[in-house]
């Protein structure tokens, strides 16, 4: 592991649409990640999760415009790369070779008229022409066997496939370059509860292995809080909350990060009711004043109603926030499931 930065994003903001009908879906986005660093990114669907990582890789399609802001991506030894001004065949050339995208949906991402193999033999032929069709086809074995699947899958079309085995296939191929920076989005969402932790098992494993850094979306942050380093919470296009894996997992400040938190089961301990978040997302066309979330929050204050509470960054911490409960001018008590690391053992806080 490394303390090295391999990509900064700095006030990045995505519309969709133009003009006086376009609508903010990523408004004012900055964070840091690390090389060998895994972040998750929560949020309820329409949060802006993807839009982010589509407009970082330039896949936005329309009517998708970035607006604003800087990204930066470290090439190992070959020092630093704009992404948003380079040129198409610029930004080509880091695809899949530096930055890959494994997509929610695999059966969607893979050809159904192609056999994987083919698959597999493009992406290598396309980005190393030196290889042989031999040398091809041994990679795409080693690549299957990275991800536990057998040779014979190569001659096998998608539909003959189960969930899991297409999406271990597209986790292979966003390898097959080695990447520095692998972007996961929401691809264990279609899959069962048990296949979804499998694969989430052999991701934290191929990262300890190969170190690439990867960004890992979800709105499933049980599984973020045992894949991440650090978890960016994002409501209405914003980042409303982002920590350490674990210290936002024991201690969360945003009340939409302690609703997503309350609306999945454990898996593990004793039975406890779903509360899940009350409403549904608000309509980025028409956003409410102050906090977005604040229409849906259990502990808003006028102020809330009234201004928007900007990110934070908690004295002494690692743990940035936007909620007014945590300003410093704030003179009421804080909730405690807000303000206190919950003991798990003893059932109280500590």
């Amino acid at each position: 592991m490394t303390d090295k930065t391999i990509l900064e994003v700095q006030n990045f903001d995505v519309d969709y649409g133009y003009g006086d009908a376009a609508v903010r879906a990523v408004s004012d986005v900055s964070f840091t990640l690390g090389a060998s660093k895994v972040l998750g990114v929560a949020g309820e669907s329409g949060s802006g999760k993807s839009t982010l990582v589509y407009g970082l890789t330039r896949l936005l399609r329309e009517p998708g415009v970035i607006v604003g802001g800087e990204v930066k991506f470290h090439l190992d030894g070959e020092g630093e790369f704009d992404i948003l001004s380079a040129s198409e065949e610029e930004i080509r050339k880091i695809r899949w070779s530096h930055i890959s995208i494994v997509l929610q949906s695999a059966l969607s991402a893979l050809n159904p008229l192609r056999r994987i193999g083919r698959e597999f033999d493009e992406v290598l032929r396309v980005h190393d022409a030196n290889l042989s069709k031999e040398q091809r086809r041994e990679r795409s074995e080693e690549l299957l066997a990275l991800v536990g699947l057998r040779p014979d899958r190569l001659r096998r079309f998608p539909h003959e496939l189960s969930g899991g085995q297409r999406q271990r296939i597209m986790i292979a191929m966003a390898l097959a370059l080695r990447p520095e920076l692998v972007i996961m989005d929401e691809p264990t969402t279609a899959l069962d509860v048990v296949t979804q932790r499998e694969i989430v098992s052999e991701l934290a494993e191929l990262r300890r292995q190969l170190g690439f850094a990867m960004i890992f979306i979800t709105h499933d942050l049980s599984l973020l809080v045992e894949l991440a380093d650090d978890i960016m919470v994002m409501y209405a296009g914003q980042i409303v909350e982002r920590a350490p894996a674990k210290e936002l997992h024991d201690a969360p400040r945003h009340p939409y990060t302690l609703g997503l938190m309350n609306s999945f089961p454990p898996l593990h301990g004793e039975r406890t009711e779903l509360e899940g978040i009350p409403g549904s997302p608000p309509d980025l066309k028409a956003l409410p004043t102050g906090c977005p979330f604040s229409p849906r929050c259990a502990f808003a204050m006028d102020k809330c109603r009234q201004e928007r509470p900007p990110l934070v960054l908690e004295v002494g911490t690692e743990h940035s926030v936007a909620c007014w409960l945590h300003d410093s001018s704030y003179q009421g008590a804080v909730p405690v499931e807000l303000s206190k690391r919950l003991a798990k053992n003893s059932g109280g806080a500590q």
